[in-house]
């Protein structure tokens, strides 16, 4: 055992030329007293000897970490063990870029180092672990083990361990598209850092929540959340920090076209980077987006400056990764040069590595790629496949990113109406004691005048704030009904501006190309879709006014009912706003909804006229009718609540008169 150690570490030494002379003199005793000590003793000369090389490739600092591991067990010294190997898994992990390596180390270890006493270190072995997994795309894995971090974190009662596998939970949350679990997981690890005063981690955690807004297009948001993360970084001069950040926004501002603050921020990444403690593995991923930038904003020569500096990166390491950097900048060098066989031949390598790691946006981004390359080698045919590919793609990354941004937005409305009931049971609660508390006063010193008159303030008092709630649920209910609209608005606005046009553009090429069928299909599939945009937003208020709009509606209802409508309209155009128009055309459709759904009426009449200062709007119908107020009373008509509430943003007067067997008519007051 001595004599194969004292090869080992005189190699070690023998090899270390351009170190520090008084690292390498400590390097060399250290060596001399591992060759001369046994068991704790020596155990305890490695320790220091991986610390003074500690994540120090030159120093083989890997080597001698693994050395002092294995001899750690051997003693049943299991909390240095698991101490050296959490360390060199993230030395894999971080430092040299070779996660499947850290896999290997945990693989070969976990069993024998988890049965120890350490839990924080055991948290630690298990968190970079959770990295490795994460690095490898093995995203389910590491989620798992982020979860056995927390236990053992809790265990341990290490806040900060348990911060760091909130933060890293909230990253992969984001990565499968979890965005509201995102949100919490995030948003909790950065409270945690903050208490703990980790400036570099609350910046972590802020970069995260604006990548995580940039997923959901919601470039405002992101923009928000990362210049506060960059104002941060820049007073503490966290040159690592900076590095991602800009570069995230570089990737923002490339989304919404503005190649200028793309490269802006991609050279502000790269000078954060050369003046950080290290030069991160990022490089190359900068300056492929350097090349790909300049090439694409009309500036070759300096596409092709950067591009040498980067093809001198990848000859020093040519990992997959730096590969598919490599074809990426260079299909698009080549196409930009208008080198098109060429720019060809490396646009489809990169579409078949981006496919083997099932790298959507960039398997959307290299069709569209082969599709502009084949146009300009006037191959229509492959142009238009790739082009067609590229939209599918699109469309479903569109589709998933609406659904579960709502499905985000739809779980903070959903918390914030839960605070808001129990706000409103408080308040209530609050207000019974206040009446219970004056009914015993007025008892008690009901003789007494001026205890009256206060009494008679409080109620007035507690009155008033009734009122002002109602106010403001009022307000509330109206603020809701305008962003459905909007967003009807937004979605209706996206699918046509997607959905729509890559409809038109197949049933175009069905025609051309002559396939019957497929056209047909095409077709009926873009009036469906027309149809539902009606649905979402009636575009016949902008093109025919509000007065068409009506009678269009008026007539499809008819229709497509057995109900005999007869209508009287008069010209109300251009005297309501357009906001205003939208509601009106929204409670009617609303009461003809319910008529058709609900009355089993034989006939209904629809009358709007002017007089005076005002419109009259009135729909009557000989249906079952109803009991208009106990139904509201119990909730049971939610959408003549939502009827009124539409009156009042429109500041107008609205009856319902309904009885059973006798029919209903809805009269509305609009004052203009």
């Amino acid at each position: 055992m001595k004599v194969t150690l004292s090869i080992i570490f005189f190699l070690c030494a023998w090899q270390i030329t351009a170190q520090d002379a008084d690292i390498k003199s400590k390097i060399d005793f250290f060596n001399s007293k591992i060759v001369k000590t046994e068991r704790g003793e020596r155990l305890a000369w490695l320790d220091s000897l991986t610390r003074i090389t500690i994540r120090n490739s030159d120093l083989k600092y890997d080597s001698i970490v693994r050395q002092t591991i294995s001899f750690a067990i051997s003693l049943d010294s299991l909390s240095l063990a698991t101490k050296k190997l959490a360390d060199l898994i993230g030395f894999e992990n971080n430092y040299k870029s070779r996660p499947e390596e850290g896999l290997k180390l945990f693989k070969t270890y976990e069993e024998v180092l988890n049965k120890g006493t350490d839990f924080g270190s055991i948290g630690w072995m298990y968190l970079n672990a959770a990295d490795s997994y994460y690095f490898t795309d093995d995203i389910d894995k590491s989620l798992e083990l982020y979860e056995i971090t927390k236990t053992f974190a809790l265990k341990a009662k290490s806040k900060g361990l348990f911060a760091y596998a909130e933060l890293y939970t909230g990253y992969n949350q984001s990565h499968l598209g979890k965005f509201s679990e995102s949100s919490i997981s995030l948003k909790k690890a950065m409270n945690a850092f903050s208490k703990l005063k980790d400036t570099f981690n609350i910046l972590s955690a802020k970069n995260a929540l604006s990548i995580l807004y940039s997923k959901n297009a919601f470039y405002k948001e992101a923009e928000k959340e990362r210049n506060e993360a960059i104002e941060l970084a820049e007073k503490t001069n966290n040159n690592t920090s900076l590095v991602n950040l800009y570069f995230n926004a570089a990737q923002d501002y490339k989304k919404t076209n503005d190649n200028v603050k793309q490269i802006i921020n991609l050279k502000k990444s790269l000078l954060a980077n050369s003046n950080s403690d290290f030069v991160l593995a990022i490089k190359p991923v900068l300056i492929s987006s350097l090349v790909k930038a300049y090439a694409e904003n009309d500036s070759l020569s300096l596409a092709k400056t950067n591009f040498k500096e980067f093809e001198k990166l990848y000859r020093k390491n040519t990992t997959e990764k730096n590969r598919n950097l490599y074809v990426d900048a260079k299909k698009t060098l080549l196409f930009f040069n208008k080198d098109y066989q060429n720019a060809l031949i490396y646009g489809k390598e990169f579409l078949k590595l981006e496919k083997q790691k099932e790298g959507y946006e960039n398997i959307m981004n290299a069709e569209i790629f082969l599709s502009k390359v084949y146009e300009a080698l006037g191959d229509n045919y492959n142009s238009n496949i790739h082009l067609l590919n590229h939209y599918a793609i699109k469309d479903s990354i569109t589709n998933v990113q609406n659904v579960k941004s709502l499905v985000y937005y739809q779980t903070l409305y959903e918390t914030e109406k839960r605070d808001h009931q129990i706000e409103n049971q408080q308040a209530s609660i609050g207000l019974l004691n206040l009446e219970n508390k004056n009914k015993r006063q007025f008892i008690i010193f009901g003789s007494i005048g001026l205890v009256i008159f206060f009494s008679l303030v409080i109620v007035l008092r507690s009155r008033k704030n009734l009122k002002e709630r109602q106010a403001v649920q009022e307000a509330f209910s109206q603020n809701l009904i305008s962003a459905r609209e909007e967003e009807r608005t937004t979605v209706a606005r996206d699918l046509h501006d997607s959905v729509g046009q890559k409809l038109m553009l197949l049933t175009k090429i069905t025609r051309t190309n002559k396939n019957n069928e497929l056209e047909t299909l095409s077709s009926s599939s873009l009036e469906e879709l027309r149809t539902v945009l009606r649905g979402l937003h009636p575009p016949a208020i902008k093109d025919l006014g509000i007065t068409k709009a009506i009678e269009a509606l008026v007539n499809e209802v008819d229709s497509h009912t057995d109900i005999f409508f007869t209508n009287d309209i008069e010209n109300i155009d251009n005297i309501l706003s357009n906001d205003n128009a939208l509601h009106l055309y929204r409670i009617i459709q609303e009461s003809l909804n319910n008529i058709v759904k609900h009355a089993n009426a034989k006939a209904t009449f629809v009358n709007i006229e002017k007089v005076k200062k005002q419109i009259l709007v009135e729909i009557k119908d000989n249906g079952n009718g109803f009991d208009f107020s106990k139904n509201t009373k119990h909730g049971a008509h939610f959408g003549m609540k939502t009827l009124k509430e539409r009156a009042k943003i429109i500041r107008s007067k609205l009856d319902i008169v309904s009885q059973h067997n006798q029919g209903t008519v809805i009269k509305l007051v609009i004052p203009i």
